[in-house]
């Protein structure tokens, strides 16, 4: 899988996207990124049941009606979305086998790419306090997700992963200067290959493991403020 021309190609339609700001000024901005990210869906999720890919729309539709009102990170800003419509708590239910058996999964299903299954857990993970107690409360033992865990699991690890995408893309529209790369701007599947290859699987595992990590402390905020 060239990850490297995946991304040129990306680049080349976020280019598009941009320029067709000053082209569309009659369309709303809502509906031009809403738009650009249903056909990104519609290729890269061709095989997809029409309801897993009506679920991802609808978080791209509301992540393009809030985005205007979001800062901070691309990840906080895409716990924020996911938290609001997704409500379930993962943690507890996982260890992180079942994370990395998504990962191996999905990159073998989108890039038809074997990967090992091996990776060295963090002993002293690099976040806070409060993250790598967690973290290392379910780095090691056998995955346990059942099969309908293990759905839940990957369902948000993919959304998570393509709002963070979303947000990347709406800054660039927006005229700020984003750092692009391989694993950020990408398709999805080729984005954890180039991880990987680039850094090692250890580490795609934290970040997703951060991922989770943030959205479930953002579902945690708003059930306390209900």
């Amino acid at each position: 899988m060239d990850f490297v021309q995946q991304h040129l190609v990306w680049r080349e339609q976020l280019n598009k996207l941009v320029q067709s700001k000053n082209t569309l000024m009659q369309t709303g901005q809502q509906n031009i990124l809403f738009n650009f990210f249903s056909q990104a869906i519609e290729k890269e999720f061709l095989r997809e049941a029409d309801s897993f890919k009506t679920n991802i729309k609808e978080l791209m539709l509301t992540a393009s009606v809030v985005a205007p009102t979001l800062t901070g990170s691309y990840r906080t800003r895409s716990a924020h979305v996911l938290s609001s419509i997704v409500t379930e708590s993962l943690f507890g239910q996982i260890n992180l086998n079942d994370i990395r058996n998504v990962v191996l999964f999905e990159v073998y299903k989108r890039c038809g790419m074997f990967q090992d299954s091996y990776f060295e857990r963090y002993s002293s993970p690099p976040g806070t306090k409060e993250q790598n107690n967690l973290y290392l409360s379910i780095a090691h033992g056998n995955a346990k997700c059942t099969a309908v865990w293990t759905e839940k699991l990957r369902f948000i690890i993919t959304a998570f992963v393509l709002l963070k995408r979303f947000f990347l893309v709406y800054d660039a529209y927006e005229g700020k200067h984003p750092e692009l790369n391989y694993t950020s701007l990408n398709w999805f599947g080729t984005n954890w290959v180039a991880h990987i290859e680039n850094t090692n699987l250890a580490d795609l595992i934290w970040h997703i493991f951060v991922d989770l990590w943030t959205y479930e402390s953002k579902l945690q905020i708003e059930k306390v403020l209900k």
